[in-house]
């Protein structure tokens, strides 16, 4: 062997072991030059069936406008959980150069009983460095016991929030995901984007630093206006919060005379896409909804875990359904679900016969939810509100060809009913992922 090749081989099978050790002694990227990326506005979907680029392509957009917010600037997140090593990594990459980075969790998803490395790695991280900053510029991961700013209920919010991204200020995007990897590869979630708003920053920033503290405050129920563009926050208490947010929504709503170019001939078009939907409150929301598709709504429903009285009652009013939830592994439990919760309108609404509207946001129509942490986002723009029906239009008319095969053949074909009888001779709830991560 010649000298020149033995050189080539040493550094080979050197280099390589010199690099590692230099990775885990010092920070390394971690202190790398921001990313030049500006967040697009709008929203942004992500499908578990299109491809790894399609199923995380919520988590990407987030974890690339962490890694473009420059040293003295500040990210603030609110998410029911934390369990993304590709956010973490990007967020401990922030903090290490210089960025302020604060998260706020449910202490239910990561606790004495509920082991979390991800959500302990980042907080022990976050901790690192904090008493050579500013109070204003110190970083931590912290906990709410229920609903940060409510007596009961959980953190269930779901919010990113950056002062300034390269040149974008003011950079909100908020939505259905939490900052998991669950959220990219087994859910159909949203997020919507918003940028330039000192106003609406500030109101995210107020909601935020109320969270933090983990104590009930009087008015839980926030709502903020800006021209197209309205916000919610739960918990649903306080003054003004007597009538069902959502039922007072759908209650203004009448199926015909839609002018302008809304609705489908004549009739106002509904798009919903719920995980989930149960108890007194579902009762009520889906009695409307049946008597709205009896006259003459075109609704489309999509749904993950609906309670049974609900389902019986919009089955019997022919409300147009598709359950999209599914057992990919055949044991009784779906691992397969939308995990959205919107609605869009067009047509007829609050006395306007060509209104278009969308909802957004975190908020389930369950009980608990008026009780927890949650965003909702009132858009009353064409543009979002075309491009969240047509996706929900997708969702409803796409049930990926796999769920057709009958590959749990011990049971039969892949149908709810088969999946509850399969749940059944398991001894398990159908429901426990789709319960753990509402």
């Amino acid at each position: 062997m010649t000298t020149s090749l033995r050189k080539k081989l040493c550094l080979a099978l050197v280099l390589p072991v010199v690099a590692a050790l230099f990775m885990a002694g010092t920070p390394g990227p971690a202190q790398a030059t921001p990313l030049h990326y500006n967040p697009t506005r709008g929203a942004t979907f992500n499908n578990p069936y299109g491809g790894s680029v399609a199923a995380h392509k919520i988590v990407r957009k987030i974890v690339k406008t962490v890694d473009s917010v420059r040293t003295g600037h500040k990210i603030r997140i609110a998410s029911w959980n934390f369990r993304s090593n590709a956010i973490a990594n990007a967020l401990i990459r922030a903090h290490r150069r210089g960025v302020s980075v604060r998260v706020i969790m449910d202490y239910g998803n990561w606790n004495p009983d509920v082991s979390n490395q991800i959500a302990r790695r980042t907080h022990a991280a976050l901790a690192q460095g904090d008493k050579h900053r500013s109070p204003s510029m110190t970083s931590w991961l912290k906990r709410c016991r229920g609903a940060c700013r409510g007596h009961h209920g959980i953190a269930h919010t779901k919010f990113y929030v950056f002062d300034k991204v390269q040149k974008t200020k003011d950079v909100l995007i908020y939505g259905s995901a939490n900052a998991t990897e669950l959220a990219a590869t087994i859910q159909w979630n949203d997020v919507y984007t918003v940028t330039g708003s000192e106003k609406k920053y500030n109101e995210f920033i107020k909601v935020f630093n109320q969270m933090k503290h983990d104590r009930a405050v009087k008015q839980g129920f926030l709502h903020y206006q800006h021209g197209r563009m309205g916000l919610d926050f739960y918990p649903y208490r306080g003054a003004d919060t007597e009538k069902d947010p959502v039922l007072s929504v759908l209650n203004d709503v009448r199926c015909n005379g839609t002018t302008r170019h809304t609705g489908i001939r004549g009739h106002t078009k509904i798009r919903i896409a719920q995980t989930a939907t149960y108890g007194d409150r579902g009762l009520a929301l889906a009695k409307r909804l049946a008597t709205m598709q009896k006259r003459g709504c075109n609704i489309r429903l999509v749904y993950a875990m609906f309670g049974r009285k609900v389902l019986q009652v919009l089955r019997q009013a022919q409300v147009p359904l598709t359950h999209l939830a599914y057992d990919s592994d055949c044991n009784g439990i779906y691992d397969r679900y939308v995990h959205m919760k919107s609605m869009t309108i067009s047509g007829v609404y609050a006395g306007n016969t060509h209104a278009r509207y969308t909802w957004n946001g975190s908020a389930n129509w369950t009980p608990v939810s008026l009780a927890s942490d949650e965003v909702v986002g009132i858009l009353q723009k064409g543009s979002a509100t075309r491009k969240y029906s047509n996706w929900i239009d997708y969702l409803f008319t796409h049930v990926p060809a796999s769920w057709e095969s009958q590959h749990c053949t011990t049971i039969g074909t892949i149908t709810d009913r088969s999946v509850v009888t399969r749940a059944r001779a398991l001894k398990v709830d159908p429901y426990a992922l789709i319960r753990k991560d509402l």
